[in-house]
């Protein structure tokens, strides 16, 4: 009697495959290294960003304010010689126009004078066809307390210099003729620009009494 073979099934036909014993261990690996990835920065990684972007922060403040103190430096040196060219291109009119003054109590190089009015007379001629010359009669008074220095000239008055924070003149007679040395030093903010300035009057005879 013969015994029919039996066809195996397919669960007996494909063998079940067995992975190597390695391939968890590199499964785990990839794991832990992308986890590691997203884990993001650690403290020490933290505080070393910190430090370095205070360093670069503070250069760079450094740098701005360095850069604003220059240019505020520049206005105000700009400023401060303008108040000084103004006062002495006013003065020098005046001056031309007149004898030197001649002042009570101070005036000389040993002892200048400060708050006395700096007062200048002569003759001017009105610019007009047939003019005569009129006295003519101008002060610069400095006012210590606003720091600034005004020309009065009859009931008209204007500041010809702000910001004035020293002001001294005095009459040099050691020449032939005299001439008047004013020092004035203007203060814009942390800059101060000092200067003497020396005026001749062009007038050097006596008024006719």
């Amino acid at each position: 009697m013969r015994v029919p073979q039996r066809n195996p099934t397919n669960a007996e036909a494909s063998p079940i495959p067995v992975w190597p014993a390695h391939t968890d261990e590199l499964a785990a690996a990839a794991v832990a290294a992308r986890r590691k990835r997203q884990a993001g920065f650690t403290l020490i990684e933290l505080l070393i960003a910190t430090a370095l972007g205070v360093l670069v922060m503070g250069a760079l403040t450094s740098v701005v304010l360095t850069s604003m103190q220059a240019a505020n430096t520049a206005t105000a040196r700009v400023e401060a010689s303008s108040q000084v060219r103004n006062f002495q291109f006013t003065a020098y009119d005046d001056f031309v126009l007149a004898r030197a003054p001649a002042p009570s109590g101070c005036g000389t190089p040993s002892t200048p004078c400060t708050t006395q009015d700096l007062v200048l007379q002569g003759r001017k001629v009105p610019n007009q066809v047939g003019g005569v010359a009129a006295p003519y009669t101008v002060r610069y008074v400095w006012d210590s307390s606003r720091h600034v220095v005004t020309r009065y000239a009859g009931t008209a008055s204007r500041v010809t210099a702000t910001n004035v924070t020293a002001y001294t003149w005095y009459v040099d007679s050691s020449g032939s003729n005299p001439s008047v040395v004013i020092h004035v030093t203007v203060t814009i903010g942390s800059y101060s620009d000092s200067q003497s300035l020396r005026f001749y009057p062009r007038i050097t005879a006596s008024p006719t009494p």
